[in-house]
């Protein structure tokens, strides 16, 4: 399987001009896009938790944004998200081998921040993939699951606050249209249901 290289393998110079939201969306599907190949596994992927059942679909844009850690700008924020799979195999060392070494290929500082084994019954691996713009994969495999978290380049183009704002507008438009729930639908009266909207994501 060919696994492609990243569209971005070289941060752009600090002078440069900041990404837009669309170049941080476009980033943020190329590096899970990219590290889901470099798995060898390009099906039965979930966006966010395991347990939610949500096929990954770049589409959906379920992403939060995260302040930047590589740069003093207030304003700086990045593109975050995770993408989940059930284990491939018993053992996790394998694909946290095959993953380390994709990232170093493409120029990413890597480092083994976990590697435990419990008895034979349960063993976990982490790592993580830096890059100097703040680009980051964040690798958890066990026994039961992988999980890659990605953040995106940095950025303090206005357009992601224009986005931001407007994604957590249309979340409040979708809570005064939702009708309150009814006794019998076992919430209290006048107490919506809005589980989802606690969650990060815009």
């Amino acid at each position: 399987m060919s696994v492609p290289a990243l569209r971005d393998p070289v941060p752009h110079s600090p002078d440069g001009p900041e990404k837009t939201i669309t170049q941080l969306l476009t980033q943020w599907e190329d590096l899970t896009n990219a590290a889901i190949a470099a798995t060898g596994h390009t099906e039965g992927w979930f966006r966010g938790p395991m347990q939610d059942k949500k096929p990954w679909d770049p589409a959906a844009e379920e992403v939060g944004l995260a302040p930047c850690a590589t740069t003093t700008s207030d304003d700086a924020s990045q593109v975050s998200a995770i993408v989940t799979h059930v284990a491939f195999e018993h053992d996790p060392h394998p694909i946290a081998d095959t993953l380390t070494a994709y990232w170093e290929r493409q120029g990413f500082t890597v480092t083994r921040t976990v590697d435990s084994t419990i008895g034979t019954e349960w063993m976990a691996v982490e790592v993580r993939a830096e890059r100097s713009d703040g680009v980051f994969y964040g690798l958890t495999v066990t026994t039961e699951q992988v999980g890659i978290d990605v953040l995106t380049e940095c950025s303090a183009d206005p357009s992601i606050h224009a986005w931001a704002e407007e994604r957590v507008q249309r979340r409040l438009d979708s809570l005064h249209s939702t009708p309150t729930p009814t006794p019998s639908s076992g919430a209290e009266p006048g107490i919506a249901n809005t589980a989802a909207d606690t969650d990060d994501r815009f």
